[in-house]
């Protein structure tokens, strides 16, 4: 059996958006795994990140059991890139590639973050701290993709063909 491709995705590089067109990928999206979400079911993903929420007395267990478990059916798994939860796939022997953009697209990606409904808080983190995990991802040695401009993860993997099989 062929083992799933792991993709540690960064804010905003179009996962979501690969995994509603293809049916060998799969976005293990990581807050329905790491917080309790009680009372916040009808906001939408997204609009919740940056809300402070109760963690999970399962997480990351319940998260890596996740990924492990969909890697019996899926070609490409996408999983939270947080240098905390980096360790944890290494300490439970995930192999894993790093996508994330260059310095020089963090405007575009501010844009998509305020055009997806994250609130200020989530992008203010995101964008403020993107040189300090920019640090922390080039000390792991694991592959890495490094989308430039607009270039999303969907972009990347076609023109490296990658095989993305169409949901019909």
């Amino acid at each position: 059996m062929k083992k799933p491709l792991i993709i540690a995705g960064f804010a905003g590089i179009g996962k979501t958006t690969l995994a509603s067109k293809y049916k060998n990928v799969i976005d293990l999206e990581s807050s329905i795994y790491k917080w309790n979400n009680t009372g916040l079911e009808n906001i939408p993903v997204e609009a919740r990140k940056g809300i402070i929420r109760k963690e999970n007395a399962n997480w990351p267990n319940n998260y890596i059991e996740e990924i492990k478990k969909q890697g019996l059916y899926y070609d490409i798994i996408l999983v939270w890139i947080h240098p905390d939860v980096l360790k944890i796939y290494d300490e439970n022997n995930i192999d894993y590639v790093l996508c994330y953009p260059d310095k020089d697209s963090l405007k575009i990606y501010e844009k998509r973050y305020i055009e997806r409904g994250n609130n200020k808080e989530y992008i203010e983190k995101v964008i403020n701290t993107y040189d300090m995990r920019l640090n922390q991802f080039k000390e792991k040695n694991v592959l890495k993709i490094i989308l430039k401009g607009n270039e999303t993860l969907e972009d990347y993997l076609l023109n490296h063909n990658y095989k993305l099989v169409k949901k019909d």
